[in-house]
């Protein structure tokens, strides 16, 4: 080993089986490292042909905020064993030297850091690769180090983003380790069965969905999966095209994935209906619902049934960390449950998801458009995504501690500032109405994961209503940009622009960002 070699040299790897790594097992290359590449600097010898110990170099200076995906932010030693020496001994003497740092002092044990949000000050993130700082709302500057006042000094609350996930992932560089060789798959196949695997332990642990006799049906997100499963479920004849219905307030997203691709088998019908078009054999109806909903956190069901009607139920935020789960949904035939990565664990540029179905024939289409649209999904993203579900489940689900706590208590800042305001339409004597209104909670239940019997909902976004025709020419959204707060009009939703959604699933100083920003515009409002 050069002179000054070890206490920042790097971790040893584990040793390389022989033959060649291509052969390897599919498991071997899933989730769990394979031994990594020599590095600069970095020198890999062995004795007879047998593995020894590999020691890394120190990461070049440009990576040492995030280093790859299964060691981000680290280049720590454990090993001060010279090669050569280990060259000389026997491959007793050598096993017995593994051993030995195996059991080495706690205080010399490897502790892994991500420092990508360290190295902007804690005020944006450093990503792999990059040579400048990512800034969070109100910071800028190559270090994130100028902040912003005034005016300047705005708030995105319109998207849904879930960085609240953030510091969970930064508190566990190596939870969801993940190294894939240049070699591994690189046809078209990209069934990852393991996956699956996953997906049905979840839906175990968490108890929010039966997975027994449903088959599962992965594709690049909900959004790619909703279009999927409004062809799976329109009519197979041509002459006959199904109507697209959603109870509005309904997800902004929806009436995109109903006419983007402008299908002759399906069409939107939502526009400015309240109720639910008739559903016959040559005009059947397929229903969306968003449960809990997006906007404004409440469960939901389908609205329709019988023989010409089917259902997508949506349940991107049928998680403990917005709402009491349980029973288990178990959805006949006619009906389609998704599921995503995104609200679960805030993986949302993974992109991936699922649905479950019952009826393998729906099963098929679905698989047929994700097949025709792009080829599957990624296998680098379904590996991430297994992972990061590989953890929740080994960990029992303690993301969901982690959100819950959160989301809770930033629901429990919201309702005060509210509930500082007298009610709409019911002021004391003498006292006007409040200005702005928040979309109340449902009532607790009992939840199934965690065993709780009054458990609050703490839903991803605050559905506010702007209770004045007059004030701000009665638009929410602009009365919020007026404040710097940028939220999503209720328009999108298929409501009034009365009303705003805004994201609750930002970083904490963000949050409190808000939050200020909500007092100073609830302040105004009551002068």
């Amino acid at each position: 080993v050069p002179k000054g070699a070890g206490a920042n040299r790097g971790p040893v790897a584990p040793p390389r089986p022989p033959g060649n790594t291509q052969d390897m097992p599919d498991s071997s290359l899933n989730t769990k490292p394979v031994g990594s590449s020599p590095r600069r600097g970095q020198e890999l010898r062995t004795c007879d042909s047998e593995p020894v110990l590999e020691l890394e170099d120190s990461p070049p200076h440009s990576m040492r905020a995030s280093l790859v995906v299964d060691a981000p932010g680290t280049h720590t030693a454990r090993s001060r064993v010279p090669l050569a020496l280990s060259c000389c001994l026997s491959a007793g003497l050598a096993a017995l030297l593994l051993l030995a740092l195996s059991r080495e002092p706690e205080a010399t044990r490897v502790v892994v850091v991500d420092r990508s949000r360290e190295a902007c000050g804690g005020n944006g993130m450093l990503y792999p690769g990059e040579d400048a700082c990512d800034c969070f709302d109100c910071f800028e500057g190559p270090s994130c180090s100028t902040r912003l006042e005034g005016e300047a000094c705005v708030v995105v609350a319109n998207s849904g983003t879930p960085y609240l996930f953030e510091d969970y992932w930064l508190a566990r560089p190596r939870s969801a380790p993940l190294s894939v060789l240049p070699s591994y798959h690189i046809g078209y196949d990209a069934h990852v069965p393991r996956l699956e695997a996953a997906i049905r332990s979840l839906h175990g642990l968490v108890g929010n969905a039966v997975t027994d006799g449903r088959e599962v049906v992965v594709g690049i997100g909900s959004t790619e999966l909703i279009a999927a499963a409004l062809y799976a479920l329109s009519p197979t004849q041509d002459e006959a095209t199904a109507s697209v219905w959603s109870r509005a307030p309904y997800y902004s997203g929806y009436k995109q994935s109903a006419t983007f691709f402008r299908s002759a088998g399906f069409e939107w019908a939502a526009d400015n209906a309240s109720s639910p078009p008739p559903a016959t054999a040559e005009r059947p109806l397929i229903e969306l619902v968003t449960s809990p909903n997006n906007p404004d956190g409440h469960a939901r069901a389908a609205s329709v049934a019988g023989p010409h009607s089917s259902a997508v139920m949506d349940h991107a935020y049928l998680w403990p960390h917005f709402t009491a789960v349980g029973p288990p949904v178990a959805y006949g035939n006619s009906t389609v449950a998704l599921f995503t990565l995104s609200k679960m664990t805030g993986h949302a540029s993974t992109r991936v998801g699922w649905a479950l179905c019952s009826d393998p024939h729906v099963a098929a289409r679905m698989r047929d458009f994700v097949q025709t649209a792009t080829f599957g999904s990624p296998r680098e993203n379904q590996l991430r995504a297994l992972a990061v579900l590989e953890h929740v489940v080994g960990s029992g689900g303690e993301i969901f501690t982690f959100a819950r706590g959160r989301m809770l208590r930033r629901w429990e800042r919201l309702e005060a500032l509210f509930a500082s305001l007298p009610e709409a339409g019911q002021p004391e004597a003498g006292q006007e109405a409040a200005l702005f209104s928040l979309e109340p909670r449902d009532a607790p239940a009992t939840d199934a994961f965690s065993g709780e019997v009054e458990y609050a909902p703490s839903p991803a976004y605050a559905w506010i209503k702007l209770n004045s025709a007059e004030a701000f020419g009665g638009d929410a959204l602009a009365a919020m940009a007026a404040y710097g707060i940028v939220g999503r009009s209720g328009r999108e939703f298929g409501a009034e622009p009365c009303h705003v959604r805004l994201e609750l699933l930002m970083r904490e100083q963000t949050f409190e960002l808000l939050i200020a920003k909500l007092e100073e515009l609830l302040r105004a409002g009551r002068q």
